[in-house]
């Protein structure tokens, strides 16, 4: 409890900005932050009451479980790597030398079958990997990053798209009507036409008010004999003002679209980071499972050839001192660890499709059969970290809280424009025009020059809907979209702080476990030499212990390597839950100056 309303507290700094500030990198109050392990420690309240049978009972919270007592530097060297979890390819080199040198022909036949086992992943195309290799191929070819790389440019153009409302149009139209109709009086034209032409610019600007500038040229010509100028042109020069002073005035509200595209396009660079780390997050895993697998194998190689070689020696001295029993035993195990065997061959090839699918390389096709040969080995830095400072770490870098805080600000803008256009219309209009007349086009524009026959036009306009009942709903739904993006940044924030702890626990658990696999795998492997030293003959219940060990011997070397693969993984996870991935791997990711396409 101590520690949750420890993280609350830190949380609710956090989001002390959030408001008017969203765009701002987290800040913590460091002087709770620095409380926070005082208070981990302190005591919880005793909780006093009655038993059922009268005595008095107490349940009192002490100090906090002390942590892990971790090592203080790495305790598995090379050399314990390579003898106990060794590659296939160095379990094959060092299995022939073995083979050469042997001199009794159980050794050559648990040594052959050593070598068929581990020889079973074998295939003539090979590709050596290492895991910068790997991280290189996946930065170069990864459907998933090449798909989300599009996003900023996409989002770039709606940018683009929104400001271009306040660009200038320019339009033009010209019309022709010709009438032939009966009339009733000598004062209505039988026969008429009219021709017009209109050209012009318009413009929206930041306060809202459209200003329209036009030329209109007009040309009539009718049969009524009264007409004193026949044909007659008319030209017109107009210039128009419409300015809104409540529902869309002021440039916060015209340019709230250009302002929302660009937080987009800021959130839509901040998910192709996230993008690009979880995917060098899920290569880097899939590296090390194929290292694991690999590895795995060649124990189970070592266990199967081993009982395949105490099989062979019962079933030829069946006849003389073995017991059937004996054999059934030897047998069932044999049977199991083949079942193991083939699952871990599946393993591999499963996990060099999952590398070569994280990485989408040309060269290395799922269509292929190829051998893909990692050259890192489980041998990873050591690392011990402090949580409250890898949980600082991770709310200052984490793209997932820039996304979160740009989405509040995204919702904030919606709010003020949705509150902008529940007021009512009020628009003040004006225009002016100046007019000229002539019987031909020249004359009608030296009459338009002088500039002797002008007219004003002032208007106001005023609508508002009964009710309003339209946009007073639009306002309702983004201010619940605000609060709901505001709850979103608050879950952002408690999921990163968890991943934090998950992850520096992870850490701490793999480190803490290494040390004592490597102990209890060499106590294993001098147990098992004991016995056949100290064997005279195989009874059962030597026999038994045998075989038992050996399975402990494999089980214990699989446990070390877990526990050193786990270790690199949970630093990767550390340094992803840290939102530092791509820094730790040295990947830098270079946006053009508009945020369009990435380059690395």
């Amino acid at each position: 409890m101590m520690v949750a309303a420890s993280l609350v507290q830190i949380l609710l700094v956090m989001l002390a900005g959030v408001a008017g500030q969203a765009d701002e990198p987290a800040n913590v109050d460091r002087e709770r932050l620095a409380k926070y392990e005082e208070r981990m420690r302190e005591p919880e309240i005793a909780v006093q009451g009655e038993a059922s049978g009268g005595a008095g009972g107490q349940l009192a919270g002490g100090e906090a479980a002390d942590e892990l007592e971790l090592p203080e530097t790495m305790t598995v060297t090379l050399a314990d790597l390579l003898h106990h979890v060794p590659d296939p390819l160095e379990a094959r080199k060092e299995a022939e030398e073995e083979l050469k040198q042997a001199s009794k022909r159980v050794d050559s036949d648990r040594l052959e079958s050593l070598l068929k086992y581990i020889g079973i992943i074998d295939r003539p195309k090979k590709l050596h990997l290492s895991l910068q290799g790997a991280i290189r191929r996946t930065m170069e070819n990864s459907y998933a990053i090449r798909v989300q790389s599009y996003n900023p440019a996409i989002e770039t153009t709606r940018v683009v798209e929104a400001e271009a409302a306040f660009d200038a149009s320019f339009f033009a139209n010209i019309s022709n009507v010709k009438q032939d109709r009966p009339t009733g009086s000598p004062l209505v034209a039988s026969v008429s036409e009219a021709f017009q032409g209109q050209t012009g610019i318009r413009k929206l600007l930041p306060s809202g008010m459209q200003v329209e500038t036009s030329y209109v040229i007009r040309r009539s010509w009718s049969n009524l004999q009264y007409q004193t100028i026949n044909p007659e042109w008319f030209d017109q020069f107009v210039v128009q003002f419409r300015q809104p002073l409540l529902r869309g005035f002021g440039s916060d509200v015209n340019r709230a679209n250009i302002r929302i595209e660009q937080l987009t396009r800021r959130r839509a660079t901040q998910e192709f980071r996230r993008e690009v780390r979880d995917t060098v997050q899920a290569t880097e895993e899939a590296y090390w499972r194929l290292v694991q697998a690999r590895r795995n194998l060649v124990i189970s190689a070592k266990l199967l050839a081993s009982f395949e070689q105490i099989f062979r020696f019962l079933d030829e001295r069946k006849d003389f001192d073995v017991y059937k029993i004996q054999l059934a035993d030897v047998s069932a195990r044999l049977e199991s660890s083949k079942v193991d065997y083939a699952e871990l061959v599946a393993n591999v090839m499963i996990a060099e499709d999952q590398l070569a699918a994280a990485m989408n390389d040309p060269e290395v096709d799922l269509a292929d059969d190829i051998e893909i040969i990692p050259t890192d080995i489980p041998l990873h830095e050591f690392r011990k970290v402090e949580r409250l400072a890898e949980v600082q770490v991770a709310l200052d870098n984490r793209s997932e809280i820039a996304e979160a805080r740009l989405g509040v600000n995204i919702a904030k803008i919606q709010v003020g424009a949705a509150k902008n256009q529940a007021l009512p219309q009020l628009d003040v209009s004006f225009s002016y025009a100046v007019d000229g007349l002539g019987g031909s086009a020249d004359d009608s524009f030296d009459e338009l020059t002088k500039h002797d026959y002008t007219e004003y036009t002032v208007g106001v306009e005023f609508e508002l809907p009964v009710g309003n009942r339209a946009r007073r709903a639009q306002l309702k739904r983004t201010e619940l979209q605000h609060a709901q993006a505001i709850a979103g940044l608050k879950q952002v924030f408690e999921q990163v702080i968890l991943d934090a702890n998950i992850a520096v626990r992870k850490l701490h658990t793999s480190l803490y476990q290494i040390e004592p696999s490597l102990r209890s795998a060499a106590a294993t492997e001098d147990q098992v030499a004991s016995i056949i030293a100290r064997a005279e003959r195989k009874d059962y219940l030597t026999l038994n212990n045998e075989l038992s060990t050996r399975q402990a011997l494999a089980q214990t070397r699989s446990t070390l390597l877990s526990a050193l693969v786990e270790y690199g993984l949970a630093i990767v996870d550390l340094e992803r839950a840290k939102g530092t991935l791509l820094r730790y791997n040295g990947i830098d990711l270079v946006f053009d100056g508009a945020d369009e396409d990435p380059k690395w």
